[in-house]
């Protein structure tokens, strides 16, 4: 297991890198120009898409669990239905999107709190990325199903191309077309489908033929596995809900200090961000092997995998952020240019050494749950962390405009994540044993 869980992880690491890379480039991108108002737009209007895609990265957390579990029982046939609804359902949602963008436009940038000129470089943004919809909601099917299988490394060459394609098209787009916020949203778009294609290329080679229908439709269409997996997207729906709705009230409540603070905050949550795809690379790798241990029905290494994952975890988020804080001058000068936000980053970069530690324990352990498609547990989880520990401080930080209090809000936001999974992961494994 270890060697497995080793080899699923560095894989996963790299894939996973890849993508707030992107994000990091679209902020270097943008830090370079003149202003950083397009800046802050992006990171403003990156609170709206985190809710209409990541509430709907169930379709990546569920297929996962799903499919380690049917490729644990060997069970092939289950395998591929797990795929094709989840696409189904990627697709379907992707596309309602596009039919109610414009009030769904409308409505967002009435919430979102900034000037003008923000809001306005944020709209050019949202108008660009917003044609993703169909491809990124589908990708998530298809790096679900892949991680389930263990084939990282899939999702890896997936996410490299495209990603490397997202960053050539940032500079091309924005720096030399000057097209500014509407370039990195297009970008990302492209980018998209790109990626899409490269994992359909990815399921030919793999299956060898399309699958679909080949042991009836009906079983396709078969409404008590389709409740199934409804029931179990619903509980983690609802929790990746509240996750991007504390980090989005943290970035809303950011603007409230103007958008130089916006700014700064956005560069330390990308590298939160960047840490935290890192940190996943371990919970991924649990989720699938959590997965295949259930479908094989072998509860005796869950304890010694989740002791592994959490040990990794946490030493990747300690020297994350142990680099950041001792190291800034060679990061943040090559992110922005600005000298305003360079005061904010290096002022409050000390925020992330408590945001990881705890995140990384609270990480891993979702990463458990998930392969075990517990969504309840994950759920309830989320609820309690969101409104009981973060919301309070995050309140109170906005009240009296102190960035501190915004930052130890998401520190206690970590601290309860991790609290209420690991005493549901100790009951759990208890009565396992």
């Amino acid at each position: 297991m270890k060697r497995k869980f080793y080899r699923l992880a560095f894989y996963n690491i790299l894939a996973n890198l890849a993508v707030p890379l992107a994000g990091l480039a679209d902020a270097a991108v943008l830090g370079q120009l003149e202003t950083h108002t397009f800046l802050a737009g992006v990171a403003l209007t990156n609170v709206v898409f985190d809710y209409l895609f990541w509430s709907f990265a169930f379709l990546r957390m569920g297929t996962t669990g799903l499919t380690a579990q049917a490729y644990g029982e060997e069970n092939e046939s289950k395998s591929d239905l797990v795929l094709f609804r989840s696409l189904f359902l990627g697709l379907g949602i992707g596309l309602c999107i596009l039919l109610l963008k414009n009030p769904i436009q409308e409505f967002s940038f009435f919430l979102l709190q900034g000037d003008e000129q923000v809001k306005s470089a944020g709209l050019e943004y949202f108008q660009a990325r917003i044609g993703s919809a169909p491809a990124t909601l589908c990708n998530f099917a298809l790096m679900g199903w892949f991680l389930g299988r263990s084939k990282s490394g899939v999702v890896l060459f997936a996410t490299v191309l495209s990603n490397l394609l997202n960053i050539v098209l940032d500079f091309w787009f924005v720096l030399y077309f000057d097209w500014r916020s509407w370039g990195a949203g297009i970008a990302t778009t492209i980018s998209q489908f790109f990626m899409l294609f490269i994992f359909l290329l990815c399921y030919i080679r793999e299956r060898d033929r399309f699958t679909l229908f080949s042991d009836g439709s009906e079983k396709f269409f078969s409404w008590p596995d389709f409740r199934s997996l409804l029931s179990l997207n619903k509980d983690i729906l609802l929790r990746t809900v509240m996750l991007v709705t504390a980090f989005g009230i943290f970035r809303n409540f950011s603007s409230v200090f103007g958008s130089v603070v916006l700014a700064g905050n956005a560069i330390l949550l990308e590298l939160i961000l960047v840490a935290a795809y890192w940190i996943d690379g371990t919970a991924v790798a649990t989720e699938t092997l959590a997965g295949e241990a259930k479908g094989k029905k072998d509860l005796r290494s869950m304890s010694f995998l989740l002791e592994l994952a959490l040990i990794s975890a946490g030493t990747i988020g300690f020297l994350f952020s142990f680099f950041i804080i001792l190291f800034p001058d060679w990061i943040f000068p090559w992110i922005s240019k600005n000298q305003d936000v360079l005061k904010i980053t290096y002022r409050y970069r000390f925020w992330l050494a408590p945001v990881l530690l705890l995140g990384s324990v609270a990480f891993v352990l979702d990463g458990f749950f998930l392969g075990l498609s517990e969504g309840k547990i994950l759920r309830n989880a989320m609820v309690i962390s969101t409104l009981l520990f973060f919301l309070p401080v995050a309140i109170t930080g906005k009240q009296q405009g102190n960035n501190d209090l915004l930052w130890l809000s998401l520190g206690f936001y970590m601290l309860g994540r991790s609290l209420t999974l690991g005493r549901q992961a100790f009951r759990l494994l208890n009565l396992k044993s």
